[in-house]
């Protein structure tokens, strides 16, 4: 993620999404970014200057309710795209404040 957006990932990535935010450990916690938890996952965005957005290599969230969580983002203003359906998922795609892509898989 850029320098001075831990805000916005917040918002997105916390109040949007669900994630839980964690402390960073103290030694990296000068560096920047923000981290989440999951279940048994945790997603650590981190500063990088210049910033290029990934496009397309991306995590997928295994989701439950995906039409109430896409409704959600899209109420804050995020595109959500449908992709190809899978044998047994439903699945779309967002892309985060960064630019980053994000697939979220719910299974049918």
């Amino acid at each position: 993620m850029p320098p001075g957006e831990e805000e916005d990932a917040v918002k997105f990535y916390g109040a949007i999404l669900g994630l839980t935010q964690v402390d960073k450990p103290p030694e990296l916690a000068p560096r920047g970014g923000v981290w989440f938890r999951t279940g048994g996952l945790e997603v650590h965005l981190g500063i990088e200057e210049p910033f290029t957005p990934a496009r397309k290599a991306h995590p997928a969230f295994l989701v439950q309710d995906l039409e109430t969580l896409r409704e959600r983002i899209e109420l804050a203003g995020y595109r959500v795209t449908d992709d190809v359906p899978l044998e047994g998922f439903h699945r779309c795609h967002v892309r985060d404040p960064f630019g980053n892509r994000l697939e979220l898989v719910e299974p049918s």
